[in-house]
């Protein structure tokens, strides 16, 4: 007996047919008539078989296959409407906070970012009763980052034009390599660890600009070579660095772009811990504080310390600089706090050796959640005498985040209490008569972030 366990019960008839024709048909004695019989029989069988595939075929087109056609399209268009998702299947080429494209594998890749900053600065002083005011391209910066030959060899480098003269002037330009279990290796210019107001990015500050005391204390660009350990809750960073241009009575300069033979320094080293005690690392890569985050605290310290070149009479000054600064973050409010402090020994003469001390205290606050954000600062640096009086300021203001950091509008007023004793321009700040004090500086800005 024939069964049809795999097949169509249309097409299981068929092949009943063809097993009943073995048994069926004319006597043994008349073989061309049973020849005739079985012919005719396979010509109908064909035709039988031929018109059941159709029929199933049409079938499964307008019903099977259609539906999967359906579902397919509606998880590409659900997929489409996700970026990450997207990016997490393996895309070779697209946006994720920056343009980028890289291989199948991941071993090379390359992300283009820029940075724009355009500013207007009011800026107000007590002699003459002066005002200066008018536009500036504070910040047009391209970078380019990402890794060769293996995830775990990165790169970047970043460029900004000068906002006076429109010359392209190289900032980062590193390469960096990942040991393993949190420990990586970076070389080449950057900004050594030492204090979070001037290694966060410029993009991510909460005010206008970085602090006056900021100003005086960080170290700026140089070239370094620098071990950094990121664990689930401790963080390191010690590093050996060409040093950076610092001033009892000015502001820092950096030592970007220096040949071997143009050094000023013996020798310089840079360290800096970090403790989290609440929250992810994350949160502190920028100042503000968004409505989804959970509370955290992060609290660090930092040193530095440099020797002058030998045998160049007055560079030959050793510094030693220390900061203990934190963190706290609490859903949409936020505060950081800095304390430094700074030890010039001049070979040459002890009349010019300064013990100098300076805090920063900001905070902000979003009234409307990750859209309007008031926020506020005061400063103070004393000079040990370099200048006749130390340093005050108070900065207030606001940030309407578009977009958060890629696209927002900050506006806010400096008011500085005591006299300003050396041009900060790039702050919006001049320098101020021995007399004067009260210089105010009305700041406002547009970032956009590509």
């Amino acid at each position: 007996m024939f069964r049809c366990r795999t097949v169509s019960v249309a097409m299981c008839s068929v092949l009943a047919a063809v097993a009943g024709s073995a048994t069926a048909g004319p006597g043994p004695d008349d073989a061309d008539a049973r020849v005739a019989a079985l012919q005719a029989q396979r010509a109908q069988i064909d035709a039988q078989i031929q018109a059941l595939r159709q029929g199933e075929r049409s079938a499964w087109l307008a019903g099977e296959q259609a539906e999967e056609i359906r579902a397919l399209v509606r998880e590409v268009i659900a997929e489409s409407e996700t970026r990450s998702s997207l990016l997490a299947d393996g895309a070779l080429a697209g946006w994720d906070k920056g343009f980028f494209l890289r291989n199948e594998d991941g071993s090379f890749s390359l992300k283009l970012n820029g940075q724009i900053q355009f500013r207007h600065v009011w800026n107000n002083k007590d002699t003459a009763d002066e005002n200066t005011a008018s536009f500036e391209m504070r910040r047009m910066k391209l970078g380019w980052s990402g890794n060769i030959y293996s995830k775990d060899l990165k790169y970047k480098v970043v460029g900004a034009f000068d906002r006076n003269s429109g010359a392209f002037i190289l900032e980062d330009a590193w390469g960096e390599y990942v040991l393993g279990d949190g420990w990586s290796f970076r070389w080449g210019q950057f900004k050594p660890a030492f204090n979070p107001e001037e290694t966060i990015s410029s993009s991510k500050q909460l005010a206008v600009e970085r602090s006056v005391v900021n100003e005086i204390v960080n170290l700026g660009f140089s070239q370094n070579v620098e071990l950094n350990y990121k664990g689930e809750n401790i963080a390191f960073a010690f590093g050996f660095t060409d040093g950076a241009t610092l001033s009892p009575t000015a502001v820092s300069g950096s030592r970007a772009n220096t040949r071997f033979n143009n050094d000023t320094t013996e020798w310089a080293f840079n360290a800096r811990v970090d403790a989290l005690l609440a929250g992810d690392w994350k949160q502190f890569e920028d100042f503000t504080s968004w409505s989804k985050d959970e509370t955290g605290v992060r609290i660090g310290a930092g040193v530095f310390a440099q020797d002058g070149e030998y045998g160049t009479g007055a560079e030959e000054v050793q510094w030693f600089q220390w900061t203990l600064d934190g963190q706290f973050e609490f859903g949409a409010a936020n505060l950081f706090a800095a304390v430094f402090g700074r030890h010039s020994d001049a070979n040459a003469s002890s009349a010019t050796d300064f013990d100098q001390y300076g805090f920063v205290v900001q905070g902000g606050v979003h009234v409307v959640p990750d859209k309007f954000e008031l926020f506020g600062r005061y400063e103070w640096f004393d000079f040990d005498g370099a200048f006749a009086d130390d340093y005050h300021a108070v900065t207030f203001g606001f940030n309407y985040y578009f977009h958060k950091h890629d696209w927002k509008w900050t506006t806010d007023i400096v008011w500085n209490l005591e006299r300003v004793p050396f041009d900060v321009t790039g702050l919006g700040l001049l320098t101020d008569a021995a007399t004067d004090a009260d210089q105010v500086a009305l700041r406002s800005q547009i970032q956009i972030l590509f």
